[in-house]
């Protein structure tokens, strides 16, 4: 199997939800927006310093220990760099990518804990930058984040 036809994740509700916030902009279609990029899977493309191994006995892809990977940035029209992030495998082909770019799977919290770092110099993430286009800054996310905390406190007590 060639890694680069995985196509693992696809994302029709955050893509509906996108559609429903550009077309009828509100607080309702904002917060359903938001609440679907939290729960959402996205691909991210990444150089990696050595090609991941394809394991047909367990159905997976697999890398090396130690390999380096580095996410991709791309820069906004002020200068600002952002981490790019996909819906599904036709999103992300929209960009100009390498023939040896790869792609990982990540979540909210992983684009969180990387953005929330205190050297991270990158302004955001943005889902679908050749289409949608929609972006979130640094600030935003870890609004979110506090919220999403405080909301995990109350419904612990």
């Amino acid at each position: 199997m060639n890694i680069e036809n995985i196509s693992p994740v696809s994302n029709p509700e955050l893509k509906e939800a996108i559609k429903a916030a550009k077309s009828e902009p509100g607080m309702e279609t904002t917060v359903a927006l938001l609440n679907k990029v939290v729960e959402a899977r996205l691909l991210a493309p990444v150089s990696m310093d050595r090609d991941p191994e394809y394991d047909a006995k367990i159905d997976e892809v697999v890398l090396e220990k130690d390999t380096q990977i580095s996410f991709e940035l791309i820069k906004s029209s002020n200068g600002e760099l952002y981490y790019p992030v996909f819906t599904d495998g036709p999103e992300m082909k929209k960009c100009e990518i390498d023939k040896d770019q790869h792609s990982l799977i990540i979540n909210f919290d992983d684009l969180a804990a990387m953005l929330l770092q205190p050297q991270n110099a990158v302004a955001g993430f943005v889902i679908n930058p050749m289409s949608d286009n929609i972006c979130f800054s640094t600030e935003m996310v870890a609004a979110m984040k506090k919220d999403m905390e405080k909301e995990k406190q109350e419904n612990g007590k």
